[in-house]
């Protein structure tokens, strides 16, 4: 009997020239998005590895110098492009891509796409994330609506009962019969995100992101099927069911997310730039100045040194104090930036955490959240790296300076390293994706909210149905 209904809700939904156009229209945009997404990554991939490979190239190919002097010429970091990002490139446009990397000095990430776009590219973008998220459920909204309202209006719903169904049962045939047609619209476009991810350089990883990321969207459209259903069995008219549906969409989709946005950035706000470089620039001078040997701090740092050594000037040292008292400057300036970063990440996450608190109300605000967390573009993979980079440039430059410190004699600022290859030899970055263990620890609450959103909303079909 369940199939019979279902094949019936099936037919009906074909033969809607309402629900033809509609689905034809979103099968088109999923696929352009698809294909959009994809050639996009081909691209952002490929000049992702000529810029990694150049500024090797850059660094290796450098003239003879002074070690320190080549910790000023500095090198970049790149983030790598994830595979998943065709789906969901989520923040990485507003985040940047690369960061300069540098003595003395914490950089941010550089080149943010979004800068070079107009407002309307900030509002929404034709992504696949983008459709799935948002105009899939209106689809299912369209499909679902009036399945028991019609049957009202039409009045078949007694002829239907009479036939020994039970209300709960007539519900779960047309809740069937929605799920077969969003499967048979969907299926194609993950089987052509396979094809696409399987194309691009994966990890076995990424496979089975792509998985949870299918079931994350699945169990989010349930929501949505479930709700449909079980208000459609409720109201009385097909326009109070539509308007009702509509407005959830309204309020989950829109409303909400942009509330608590507000809200988050009311209750925890950052500083501006200028503070934020002023509280750096205040507590930079209570240390080290690697290049102010004369500064109070710097001044106690070689008082110590000379007393350890047992010597009275820095010029009998066994060592050159210079590549030292900048390494202990850049210690110092180190633990400086790491303060500030840490503070104005708390900051942000505090603002991400109240965001989170209110997926009871919204589960688009989990879907959104666990798709780029699952695809590797939010922020604490950015996060991530970007402290990847910053561990680099440390042991980088005191790799530079130790050089000096090591092989030069004090004051001796034209000295060059003897092996010729020494900067061929200076470490390299190479950037360690976020495991698929540590996103599982990052995103199981947000998933058992999900699943907490669909026992709710079965439940909800289940006591009105009843």
């Amino acid at each position: 009997m369940l199939l019979h209904i279902a094949k019936k809700e099936w037919k009906e939904a074909l033969r809607d020239s309402r629900f033809r156009f509609a689905a034809g229209l979103l099968l088109i945009l999923l696929f352009a998005s698809m294909v959009v997404s994809y050639n996009y990554y081909q691209n952002i991939n490929q000049e992702y590895q000529q810029a990694k490979q150049t500024v090797r190239q850059e660094w290796e190919g450098q003239v003879p110098k002074n070690p320190h002097s080549a910790a000023h010429f500095g090198t970049y970091a790149f983030k790598p492009v994830q595979p998943l990002s065709l789906i969901d490139n989520g923040l990485d446009k507003y985040l940047g891509v690369s960061i300069f990397l540098e003595a003395h000095k914490q950089n941010t990430s550089q080149y943010r796409q979004i800068a070079d776009q107009n407002d309307l590219a900030r509002f929404a973008e034709l992504t696949p994330a983008f459709v799935f998220t948002y105009l899939v459920p209106l689809l299912i909204i369209l499909v679902s609506f009036g399945t028991f309202t019609a049957e009202k209006e039409n009045g078949t719903l007694q002829l239907l009962l009479s036939q020994g169904v039970s209300k709960f049962q007539l519900g779960l045939g047309k809740i069937t019969g929605t799920w077969l047609l969003m499967l048979a619209l969907l299926l194609p476009i993950f089987l052509l995100g396979f094809i696409f991810i399987l194309s691009s350089e994966f990890q076995a990883d990424d496979l089975l992101r792509y998985a949870l990321l299918i079931i994350t969207l699945l169990l989010y459209y349930g929501i949505f099927v479930n709700l449909s259903v079980a208000v459609s069995a409720w109201a009385k008219s097909s326009n109070v069911a539509l308007v009702g549906l509509l407005g959830f969409w309204i309020v989950s989709a829109l409303l909400v997310p942009k509330f608590t946005s507000n809200l988050s950035k009311m209750l925890h706000p950052a500083p501006s730039a200028i503070e934020y470089q002023a509280e750096i620039k205040e507590n930079l001078e209570k240390g080290v100045d690697g290049h102010n040997p004369f500064s109070e701090k710097s001044k106690l740092f070689e008082d110590s040194v000379l007393q350890a050594n047992k010597v009275d000037s820095v010029h009998k040292l066994p060592f050159n104090y210079s590549g030292l008292i900048m390494q202990a400057g850049e210690e110092h300036e180190t633990v400086v930036y790491a303060k500030a970063m840490k503070k104005l990440n708390d900051i942000y996450f505090a603002q991400l955490q109240t965001h989170q608190a209110s997926a009871f109300l919204s589960p688009t605000i989990l879907v959104k959240m666990l798709s780029m967390q699952i695809a590797k573009t939010d922020l604490q993979t950015h996060y991530d790296f970007s402290q990847q980079a910053e561990n680099y440039r440390i042991a980088l430059v005191k790799d530079l300076n130790y050089e000096l410190k090591d092989n030069s004699k004090y004051g001796d600022w034209d000295y060059i390293s003897s092996d010729k290859d020494f900067f061929k030899k200076n470490i390299k970055f190479d950037y360690k994706p976020v495991s698929m263990t540590d996103t599982l620890k990052n995103t199981w609450a947000s998933l058992l909210f999900l699943m907490v959103w669909f026992t709710v909303s079965l439940v909800a079909v289940r006591v009105i149905l009843k």
